[in-house]
């Protein structure tokens, strides 16, 4: 399966997901879960968030992986124009774009399955405990390692595009031509990530990090240890 057909794999998962239904009781609770997560996920790697040089990094994960932010149209885009795409933007732009897409589709697809395990105790606030016995209860466990190993590679994939001057050069020649053929929203969630990671020192070696760390917790949860977010590091 090459880079556009796993897209459209994710793609059509993607729509079919509970969230893109008018439902306002589970979309508070989504919000509710997903504040809860971020604020989990920052205590985690605060150390790294915290360093000026890591913290593009950081907020890249928190708004365009994990957080999903500007996901539906980008997702709408690819799939009625992912053939020009295909065509257009180069391969290794086309594969760090379904690395990074299928990893926010995949955290769109297991935190739904947390808000329906976690049920009215998203009516407030989650607290740990519910959280983690919630966590376990969701299963996906392959779904979560796969996302991690998404993770963790993608960084390898933003590093091989900032160090090679002959893909930015031809992935700056193509913004013309992919505004004019339709999926502007995919060009410029790739050339924001592009940006953003550019002054990380090795995003690659960042990204890997931060799926170390979340690996260590996806262990824990799942042997229902005591304490499983506390010295992660």
């Amino acid at each position: 399966m090459n880079a556009g057909e796993h897209l459209q794999d994710c793609l059509e998962r993607f729509f079919q997901l509970r969230q893109h239904q008018d439902d306002a009781v589970f979309l508070a609770r989504l919000a509710r879960l997903r504040a809860f997560q971020r604020e989990r996920f920052l205590a985690t790697h605060r150390d790294l968030f915290d360093d000026p040089r890591l913290r593009p990094g950081i907020q890249f994960l928190l708004d365009d992986v994990y957080g999903g932010r500007d996901l539906p149209p980008v997702a709408r885009e690819i799939r009625r124009a992912l053939p020009k795409a295909t065509r257009l933007l180069p391969d290794r732009v086309m594969v760090t774009s379904a690395s990074a897409l299928e990893a926010a589709i995949l955290t769109q697809e297991l935190d739904e399955a947390l808000v329906h395990a976690l049920g009215a105790g998203l009516d407030a606030a989650p607290n740990p405990a519910d959280y983690t016995a919630a966590y376990r209860d969701a299963g996906g466990e392959p779904s979560r390692r796969r996302q991690l190993a998404l993770v963790a590679g993608l960084g390898h994939h933003v590093d091989r595009y900032v160090r090679s001057r002959a893909i930015q050069t031809t992935f700056r020649l193509v913004r013309r031509p992919a505004h004019a053929a339709g999926f502007a929203n995919l060009y410029d969630f790739m050339d924001r990530s592009f940006r953003v990671m550019k002054p990380v020192p090795s995003v690659g070696r960042l990204l890997e990090r931060v799926a170390e760390r979340e690996a260590v917790i996806l262990d824990r949860v799942l042997a229902d240890h005591p304490a499983p977010f506390k010295d992660a590091r």
